[in-house]
């Protein structure tokens, strides 16, 4: 069974776009116990919650039960080694959310997991490194959906 990494982006979007594929996918994959997490996403996530009362039931029900994946030093030290890999291939081409990269990070130190996201710069940090990702960028145009940002 694939674990998937399931990206701040694409909870997002399960929010705004209920009832949709994305919404009901995400939810399918739940249930199926194929979905994990790390503390920055969680971070992400979490971080939109209106008050302590939605960030406690967030916390509770969505995110506590998950199995999370590790942010240890090595993932720390594999973010710095991609964004000083991206930084020498183009100029600019580095300037990403700090975040994005320790969440690649977490999800490809742990081996077998699928990145699962709806955006653009953990798409172009996936590809510099090879590892297994789910990008919604095709797949949302062929539902029509725009990004929900």
């Amino acid at each position: 069974m694939a674990s998937y990494l399931v990206d701040s982006s694409i909870w997002i979007a399960q929010q705004r776009r209920r009832g949709s594929y994305v919404d009901e996918l995400l939810t399918q994959r739940y249930e199926d116990g194929e979905v994990v997490t790390c503390a920055p996403v969680a971070l992400e996530v979490l971080a939109g919650a209106p008050d302590g009362g939605s960030y406690a039931r967030d916390w509770e029900i969505v995110f506590s039960p998950l199995r999370w994946l590790p942010l240890e030093e090595r993932s720390s030290r594999r973010a710095l080694v991609v964004q000083r890999a991206l930084a020498a291939t183009t100029r600019g081409v580095h300037r990403r959310p700090a975040l994005d990269y320790l969440i690649a990070a977490c999800a490809e130190a742990a081996g077998d997991v699928i990145l699962w996201h709806w955006d653009h710069d953990l798409r172009l940090i996936c590809e510099h490194t090879g590892q297994p990702q789910e990008a919604e960028h095709t797949r949302a145009r062929r539902h029509r959906l725009t990004r929900p940002d």
